[in-house]
């Protein structure tokens, strides 16, 4: 399915580079009311949520300070990262796109959060505003400007609440300022890792753009977001050719000069505008621009500009507003060690709320009397929600666990989603005469049948493509689906990773691959702080369906990079379930159940398993997560394995029989989160001893993991230790002699045991 050929052209010259726009807004608020660009009310409500973010971030520094005391021996607890001085960014981005669009946001979002959400309420139909209240009283009666007012401060109050650390927070206190999310408004969650949303931003757009929806999302960083190393992933992955039209993302700087203390200009980079990085991506700069982030409408202006490219399949467009954060990095930061007082003075009386209010004056929208009165009414609904956020109830520990996981699943699919049209039949795979087929076919399986239910089931990574994946697994795919559905993704694995989050919390089901395990790493910010972390975080509200497909190898000399196995790493992080399946049966009841589950799912192939025959049925069937199998019967003793070594397991449980005349119980656990403890024990009380065998080194193995949970409840019924039986303390060599004495072997595992059993 060859599409592009890439032919030689040794011809001279020279590559060139569009200029990037600098400031090139010159109005004012009067000739965009004029121009009927915007209405009085329009302005009226910009002004409203400037105010809202410099009174609410003000409160946040007096009950800090202890200026403000709700009540006697209040303590404020929590993160103070504030966004004084920038206030014209978050205001005039969200009134310049629709309240369906999405936002990703970053660890000084409190402005970013206040306006997404008032900015839906204004939308907001009246029974939209009463259930939003919560409330059982009446209140069809009450005047349209009553309940607006009434809706606002229930937004103001729920935001402090988690702030706060309380239950009637937007996240319920598990998140707090720094992972602030409103999902009711598509607001998809503040981020405390400098640029870790940047991917989740690119992946809630490829959804966007897939489902074509017409909605666009806005990732808001920071300036030191930039230097980092998922900002450059992601916004590769946006202006991917492949996808025709570009994907509807604005990423937009809010340079405020300082990441932390690092000054961006003359310091940590050599760049005075960081919008110049778009040409580095797509040859039109990805539309950069530098907009004056102190004046509300030249931003407005901007990000409106922007909407409309990425809404015509003109995205990605990159946008630098230039702002200035008047506090430290937070309240401990006193700011004076790397800056001057000249340079915040020059800053200051650029200052965007004084601005606008002179705007206001000029267009005749509001007298400075009504504007002195208009500040009073929203400092005093700011102090009364403190007041009532800080003597709202704190969550109880009991419900610690709850929003951990998603007990939900796309079991019954809308027909809206079914897929209609295939390029090509589906491919059927022949059975053999016993009903066998390989596992890797079982694979394709699972995957063509899910794909068929469910048209947001879209699966991407390296070299899925027309290649098939490194192991063929995915071969045929593409042509069945398409390129929409089944695509190559650079090789940027955090990339991978972090736009599956995001693609799964905007709408898609995304089936993604890292080709190899010992990739695994270069995905744990994504993976461990995002993916795991945000539904949890988020106060239960994101579902993430989500999958990724991975292999752990081992037996092909590959050696130190392409063998490990680290699953222990993944299953250390709540919030993922994760599968290692050995046989073709399991692997295709697995896969599918992964793939409807609403909770992500990491999915662990072995590389020696794909080429093993195992019967397969040909209709639908799906298995359950967190049920291990009892592959073989015994009485002696309990053998736990999974994946791979469950072959080596059975044999040495077959030669201890013949041999031996010991009757080994041998378990395949199939799921390690969630894990099957209760028929680990069931064997375990009937034998009194247990091996578990992984090819992972002991040290923070998941077999430790599993020997810890049997010696802590069924301790009084073993007769020793549990033993493991795993992997030298060594990377995997590539040497064929060291790497089969590396791997558990089968006479390993039968030394083991009867070292055990006489030890006992």
């Amino acid at each position: 399915m060859k599409e592009y050929d890439v032919l030689p052209d040794f011809k001279p010259g020279q590559i060139t580079f569009q200029p990037i726009p600098l400031y090139q807004f010159q109005g004012n608020l009067k000739s965009e009311i004029e121009q009927q660009r915007l209405t009085t009310k329009d302005a009226l409500q910009i002004f409203q949520v400037m105010l809202i973010n410099r009174f609410f971030e003000e409160m946040i520094i007096d009950l800090k300070q202890g200026k403000f005391v709700p009540f006697e021996n209040f303590n404020f607890i929590g993160a103070t990262h504030l966004s004084i001085g920038q206030e014209a960014v978050a205001s005039g981005v969200m009134s310049a796109i629709k309240w369906s669009d999405y936002i990703t946001s970053t660890h000084r979002g409190h402005g970013h959060s206040l306006a997404k959400g008032a900015y839906r309420i204004f939308a907001m139909t009246r029974a939209e505003q009463i259930a939003f209240l919560e409330t059982k009283d009446d209140l069809s009666q009450l005047p349209d400007e009553e309940l607006l007012e009434r809706t606002m401060k229930h937004h103001l109050y729920k935001t402090m609440c988690e702030l706060l650390g309380k239950e009637d927070g937007y996240c319920h206190g598990r998140g707090g300022g720094m992972h602030i999310a409103d999902f009711n408004a598509r607001h998809l969650g503040a981020n405390a890792i400098v640029g870790g949303s940047y991917a989740i931003a690119t992946g809630a757009a490829l959804a966007q753009h897939l489902l074509e929806t017409g909605d666009i999302v806005v990732c808001l960083v920071g300036d030191g977001a930039t230097n980092n190393g998922i900002a450059h992933e992601a916004m590769n992955f946006a202006v991917q050719a492949q996808f025709g039209k570009g994907l509807p993302v604005i990423f937009l700087i809010e340079n405020n000069q300082y990441g932390m203390t690092g000054q961006q200009c003359n310091e940590v980079t050599d760049v005075y505008y960081l919008a110049q990085r778009g040409a580095g991506y797509r040859q039109d700069n990805m539309h950069a621009e530098v907009v004056n982030g102190m004046d509300a409408m030249a931003v407005y202006d901007a990000v409106q500009r922007g909407a409309e490219k990425c809404r015509a399949g003109e995205g990605p467009v990159l946008l630098e507003c230039m702002t200035y954060r008047y506090m430290g990095h937070s309240l401990s930061d006193k700011r004076t060690s790397y800056r001057s007082k000249a340079e915040e003075e020059a800053w200051q009386a650029k200052d965007a709320i004084i601005n606008f209010k002179n705007q206001l004056v000029e267009a005749n929208v509001l007298s400075e009397t009504q504007i002195q009165a208009f500040e009073e009414k929203i400092r005093k609904m700011i102090a009364e929600i403190t007041t009532q956020a800080a003597l709202a109830a704190d969550p109880i520990p009991e419900q610690i666990y709850e929003g951990l996981f998603a007990e939900t699943s796309s079991d019954n699919v809308e027909e809206k989603w079914k897929t209609i049209q295939l390029l090509k039949p589906v491919r059927q795979i022949k059975r053999m005469k016993e009903g066998q087929i390989l596992y890797r076919h079982a694979v394709w399986e699972a995957l063509a049948e899910e794909m068929v239910r469910d048209k947001r089931v879209v699966l991407y990574g390296e070299d899925v493509a027309d290649y098939g994946g490194a192991f063929g697994v995915t071969m045929g795919l593409m042509e069945t689906f398409g390129r929409q559905r089944v695509f190559n993704a650079p090789i940027s694995e955090a990339a991978i990773v972090g736009t599956a989050c995001g693609a799964a919390m905007a709408g898609l089901r995304p089936v993604a691959e890292i080709m190899y395990i010992d990739f695994i790493p270069l995905t744990l910010d994504q993976l461990g702080n995002q993916v795991a972390k945000a539904r949890y975080m988020f106060g239960g509200k994101a579902k993430i369906p989500m999958v990724l497909r991975t292999t752990i190898g081992g037996g092909k000399g590959y050696a130190g990079q392409h063998s490990q196995s680290l699953e222990a790493i993944i299953a250390h992080f709540p919030g993922l379930k994760v599968v290692a399946p050995s046989t073709a049966y399991d692997v295709k009841g697995l896969l599918k159940t992964a793939i409807r589950d609403d909770n992500p799912v990491v999915f662990i192939e072995h590389q020696m398993l794909y080429a093993d025959l195992g019967e397969v049925p040909e209709e639908e069937y799906l298995l359950p997560m967190g049920s291990a199998s009892f592959a073989r019967a015994g009485k002696d003793i309990t053998l736990v394995s999974y994946s791979n070594l469950m072959k080596n397991t059975l044999q040495a449980a077959e030669v201890l029989a013949e041999k031996e005349g010991i009757q080994a119980e041998v378990i395949d656990l199939r799921t390690l989160v969630p894990l099957d403890e209760e028929t680990i024990l069931q064997s375990v009380k009937r034998t009194g001893r247990c091996a578990v065998v992984v090819q992972s080194p002991q040290t923070c193995s998941f077999a430790e993991h599993v020997a810890f949970q049997v010696q802590r409840q069924a301790f009084a019924l073993l007769h020793k230790p549990v033993e493991i039986i795993c992997a030298r303390a060594v990377p995997p060599p590539m040497a064929a002699p060291l790497e089969n004495d590396n791997i558990p072997s089968v006479q390993r595992i039968v030394d083991s045991v009867l070292n055990l059993l006489k030890k006992s």
